[in-house]
């Protein structure tokens, strides 16, 4: 279902995937950097929006303002934390009791972190968060994904994984790849598959 949602920046353009066997949990995900070509038709967020529907958690995505059909413009990263707020409240007021996930790559996992004190998601899933970004994020304390990719030229691997303390975190490394995640698609919604299972879905 493709629609738009109220932002304070004008509409943003969304879309609704309900996963077959609905768990009463929807992810929101948050797509790569506006300025570089991000949108919220990305393969990664292809690999992640697979396994969150396989494992009976809806979806929606939407592209942050001035991508696509969504009206304004850049927000220097603040602006996008506005929308994920929007379309987070736009799950939560049409379904009452819905359970929240943050999903967030490269610069979307920025603008996930740097959200979820104010969203209050019950859980995070991170692929190559391009951390220290907006210069506030903090490490999630509720349960968390986190993927990194061994050869990534824009997110210095080693420092993420001492950034994720947290022991609800896990983190995993793709070896092999850059940040782009290039044919490892399916390894990443096996990853993701594997981490509802065993710490979230119940």
């Amino acid at each position: 279902m493709e629609f738009v949602i109220a932002g304070t920046a004008g509409p943003l353009e969304a879309r609704y995937s309900e996963a077959g066997a609905a768990t009463g949990v929807t992810a929101v995900l948050c797509h790569p950097h506006p300025q570089f070509g991000g949108t919220m038709n990305d393969r990664v967020l292809d690999a992640l929006e697979s396994a969150l529907l396989s494992s009976g958690i809806s979806s929606l995505r939407f592209n942050f303002r001035g991508v696509g059909g969504s009206a304004g413009r850049y927000g220097d990263g603040l602006g996008e934390i506005d929308d994920v707020a929007a379309a987070t409240n736009w799950v939560r007021e049409g379904s009452v009791g819905e359970r929240i996930i943050l999903v967030g790559y490269s610069f979307g996992g920025a603008v996930a972190l740097s959200a979820q004190n104010i969203l209050a998601p019950e859980c995070m899933i991170l692929v190559a968060p391009a951390l220290g970004f907006f210069g506030q994020e903090h490490p999630p304390t509720l349960p968390s994904l986190v993927i990194l990719a061994e050869n990534d030229q824009f997110v210095n691997t080693d420092s993420a994984k001492d950034w994720f303390v947290d022991g609800n975190t896990w983190v995993e490394q793709i070896p092999d790849t850059d940040h782009f995640f290039v044919r490892c698609h399916d390894q990443i919604t096996k990853i993701v598959r594997e981490f509802l299972i065993t710490a979230f879905v119940d």
